[in-house]
């Protein structure tokens, strides 16, 4: 199985950097995050640290640049800073929402609500640090954080759907779903449930093993992706399986899926989408490609739905203009 050659994608000179990664896509939009120095005194001396910083929208085609809200923030808003405490609906924990407050963001992912050429209002979320969110909608000069949401450190993955917005967590599986509303400061989380209970976990898997998921939407389902690792070691072995979320019952159940009825999938760090194979020259049906992520650096390989068989991903990885590090390439979807 051979992909199309890439090619590279040049970014615009107001946004290109030597130290800029991606860490998200929608259709031809990328994420991109680069980083500033920040001096400070310690002892009387001056030292640097590195932060993510500037974090921007680009078309990747039209050339078109969105600038967000910087990712780090050390001052307040005088009188406009506010907290409040929700709690987790069917599950544990309270999660804590800050308005106008300090933070420091280094997003792994980022997802969009709709694309910025859809005239609607999109929403963007990051996920950071495991246990935390950032949110942000045009018109907002700042993030709103979402921090302690209850889940362990480790894999997680986030995805909008009908209007919410979801957060899968692997090591102990855990789905939850973030109600959002607007106010007068822009979007907020009004509500936070926890999904599924049921156990995802196969009675095969070996006491020191892992569990790595994503989230894609297919033919208006709300598929998770789990992979199951027997090891935390290079030779690991994997096992694949996919499940459909039943919103028809509360909390969610779930739904077994053997094949994509000739459609495809593709699975990746910054972002993951399903396709009819016919749209992609070399793209074959009932496929899913997976390549190197933030939780799973190692993986690059094709798994057949039809008869579990997993493959090597042969097509050679051209990232955008910019340091990229090829563990952590973004999928990148032209508007069909």
């Amino acid at each position: 199985m051979e992909l199309t050659a890439p090619r590279r994608l040049l970014m615009p000179r107001e946004v290109a950097a030597d130290d800029a990664r991606y860490v998200g896509s929608y259709d031809g939009w990328v994420v991109g995050v680069t980083q500033i120095k920040v001096c400070s005194e310690l002892g009387g001396r001056d030292y640097f640290k590195y932060f993510d910083g500037e974090c921007f929208l680009v078309n990747a085609f039209s050339q078109r640049v969105v600038r967000l809200p910087r990712l780090c923030r050390t001052s307040y808003i005088f009188g406009h800073f506010s907290c409040k405490i929700l709690p987790v609906i069917n599950g544990s924990g309270d999660v804590h929402i800050k308005v106008n407050g300090l933070y420091t963001i280094s997003p792994h992912k980022v997802v969009l609500s709709a694309s910025p050429d859809s005239g609607s209002k999109y929403i963007v979320a990051a996920s950071y640090a495991s246990t935390n969110l950032a949110l942000w909608q045009s018109g907002m000069t700042s993030w709103h954080i979402c921090t302690d949401v209850p889940i362990d450190d480790g894999p997680n993955d986030i995805a909008f759907y009908q209007g919410k917005l979801y957060m899968f967590h692997g090591f102990i599986p855990r789905l939850l779903a973030f109600v959002l509303d607007e106010d007068d400061c822009g979007i907020v989380i009004s509500r936070v449930e926890q999904c599924v209970t049921e156990p995802l976990l196969p009675l095969s898997m070996e006491e020191d093993g892992s569990l790595n998921c994503n989230m894609v939407v297919w033919r208006g389902n709300l598929l998770l992706v789990l992979r199951y690792y027997d090891s935390y070691f290079d030779d690991h072995k994997i096992e694949v399986e996919v499940f459909a979320l039943d919103f028809s019952t509360n909390p969610y159940g779930l739904t077994r899926i053997h094949n994509f009825d000739g459609d495809c999938i593709f699975i990746g760090s910054g972002s993951s989408k399903s396709f009819p194979a016919g749209l992609h020259d070399g793209v074959e049906g009932d496929l899913i490609y997976f390549v190197p992520e933030y939780w799973s650096p190692c993986d690059r390989f094709v798994y057949n739905m039809r008869d579990g068989t997993m493959r090597p991903f042969s097509a050679k990885l051209l990232p955008l203009e910019g340091h990229v590090d090829d563990n952590s390439p973004v999928w990148l979807f032209p508007s069909e």
